[in-house]
C-alpha cells in the first residue's frame, strides 16, 4: 500500500468548520499523484475518467494533516484502477474512493498504452492490498 501525507490548510475549512467535501477529491489527487510519480517517475501522466467517493467521518483543521492511502486494483490497456483512502492521525477512515484513471499523451490529447516497463513496474504493486 502506497501512503502520503497531506496536510490540511486553512482554506480547506468551509463554514461548518470542517474540510469542505469537494476538497476530499484534492486530497485524493494529491496522493494519487504521489503515487504515480513513484512508480512511473519518468513519465506520470494521467487523466480521471472516473471517480467514486464515500465520506465516513469529518476532517478538522486541527488535525492538522491526512493520510491517502493508494491500493492498485486493476491494470487495463490505458487505464489503471486505484482503492484510495483518507484516513484521520488517530486511524479513523474520513473517506473511501475509487478512481479510474488513464495514462495521457500530453502531445496527442488522448489516451495511450501503458508501455510493457509501466506495467511491468504496475504489477509490482499489484498484489499489495490493505
Amino acid at each position: 500500500m502506497f501512503e502520503h501525507s497531506v496536510p490540511i490548510r486553512w482554506a480547506d475549512i468551509d463554514s461548518f468548520g470542517h474540510v469542505n467535501h469537494a476538497v476530499f477529491l484534492t486530497y485524493l489527487e494529491i496522493g494519487r499523484d504521489a503515487f504515480y510519480a513513484s512508480v512511473i517517475p519518468e513519465d506520470p501522466l494521467y487523466v480521471i475518467v472516473r471517480a467514486e467517493l464515500d465520506y465516513r467521518a469529518e476532517i478538522l483543521l486541527r488535525h492538522e494533516h491526512v493520510m491517502v492511502q493508494v491500493v492498485l486494483e486493476k491494470i487495463g490497456t490505458t487505464s489503471v484502477t486505484t482503492r484510495e483512502r483518507i484516513v484521520l492521525p488517530d486511524g479513523v477512515v474520513a473517506a473511501e474512493a475509487l478512481a479510474v484513471t488513464v495514462r495521457w499523451d500530453f502531445e496527442a490529447r488522448q489516451s495511450r498504452a501503458i508501455t510493457p516497463s509501466e506495467r511491468e513496474r504496475l504489477l509490482q504493486v499489484l498484489e499489495e492490498r490493505w
